[in-house]
């Protein structure tokens, strides 16, 4: 143990000289300090400008709070008023963007019953409208408008809806129909 502590004794000399050599080698230097306030003034201009832009999004804030505050305006009547005669299906295939999504009364002369798909189809010079049958709560009108030739015109009344383009005719699911 001695021998260590001998050669670390030797070793201290090395030591406070190495120390001595880099105490002026850390002393600032005046370029370095201008850099360093330059940059320190930098920093404080950008923080400046970041409470300028929380000042502007806090008062943007505030009046959208506003504004939602404020009770909103009535909607507006877009759809019109349900017809109190039935549409024909010339009418309905015309306006069928004014008609999805409402319920419309519609009379038409019935074409093809798809009876696998509980669908029957009115018809007009102007084309078709499809409607779904299979969601009737009376049993004997869906045996009725599956099994009989129909011939004579149906009114038909229910939900529009409208495929999108080139998706094929519009449909009605249909809640009541009568011969």
């Amino acid at each position: 143990m001695p021998s260590k502590f001998l050669t670390t004794l030797k070793n201290w000399p090395l030591l406070l000289l190495s120390l001595a050599l880099l105490a002026p080698a850390c002393a600032p230097d005046k370029k370095a300090q201008e850099e360093l306030h330059q940059e320190i003034q930098g920093l404080k201009t950008e923080i400046k400008a970041l409470h300028e832009k929380l000042a502007k999004l806090e008062t943007g804030q505030q009046e959208m709070l506003l504004l939602l505050q404020r009770p909103a305006p009535p909607p507006r009547a877009a759809a019109p008023p349900a017809p109190q005669e039935p549409l024909s299906v010339s009418q309905l295939l015309r306006d069928k963007a004014l008609f999805q999504g409402l319920r419309v009364t519609v009379r038409g002369m019935p074409g093809p019953v798809l009876v696998h798909r509980q669908t029957l189809f009115l018809k007009a010079p102007e084309g078709m409208v499809e409607v779904y049958f299979g969601g009737l709560q009376d049993v004997q009108t869906i045996n009725r408008l599956s099994s009989m030739a129909l011939e004579q015109p149906l009114t038909v009344t229910g939900a529009v809806t409208i495929p999108p383009p080139g998706g094929g005719n519009p449909r009605i699911n249909a809640e009541a129909v009568e011969f």
